[in-house]
């Protein structure tokens, strides 16, 4: 029984250590603390995705984080974002031949519940309008929510590590891989920015 007890204490202890150094994640019972982003630097290591062409990444205020999350002005929406007082934000977009459009945001909040929240309440809301809930299962851990009638297409897909919320959405004629890929690539970019 005693070398059970202990067995078990060892793998206890080395699972603390372990968690101990993995800095990108919530580091307490209130899902704060976890390495911040650099919101531009990460944006503008993604490549512009197939024949979608766009400007530099930009750091973003309230307004323009709202738009980029759900599109037309929402003053509301930008007010709530403004009282949530994201620590930084960044914006990336791009454009395509046939009327596509492919936005990527990454902002930092002020714990990891807000940064979830960020992404399932903004999905919430498109599925309201007629969407339904999205999970692709080449992004586990993702939630987003899509709208497939060809007039209104529109995905959101977003994605939280620690305080950072990484999002992004597309209108138009932009293939649901492009939307995955792009999600991936700022996942592995973070990784690569807090290792």
């Amino acid at each position: 029984m005693t070398s059970v007890r202990a067995a078990a204490l060892i793998v206890l202890a080395t699972v603390a250590v372990a968690l101990s150094g993995c800095s990108t994640g919530p580091l307490d019972a209130t899902q704060s603390g976890g390495t911040p982003a650099k919101p531009v630097a990460l944006l503008t290591v993604l490549p512009s995705p197939g024949s979608l062409r766009g400007v530099p990444a930009a750091t973003a205020d309230a307004p323009a984080l709202q738009r980029a999350f759900t599109g037309p002005e929402d003053d509301q929406l930008a007010g709530r974002i403004r009282d949530r007082a994201p620590s930084a934000a960044a914006v990336r977009s791009w454009r395509g031949p046939r009327g596509g459009f492919l936005v990527a945001a990454v902002s930092v909040w002020d714990s990891h519940i807000v940064a979830t929240g960020v992404g399932s309440d903004l999905a919430t809301m498109l599925a309201e309008k007629g969407g339904a809930a999205w999970t692709p299962s080449d992004v586990p851990g993702s939630r987003g929510a899509r709208v497939e009638d060809p007039a209104r297409r529109e995905i959101r897909l977003a994605y939280s590590v620690g305080p950072n919320s990484l999002y992004v959405r597309a209108t138009g004629p932009v293939p649901d891989e492009t939307v995955t890929k792009t999600l991936r690539r700022m996942i592995e970019a973070l990784a690569g920015e807090a290792g």
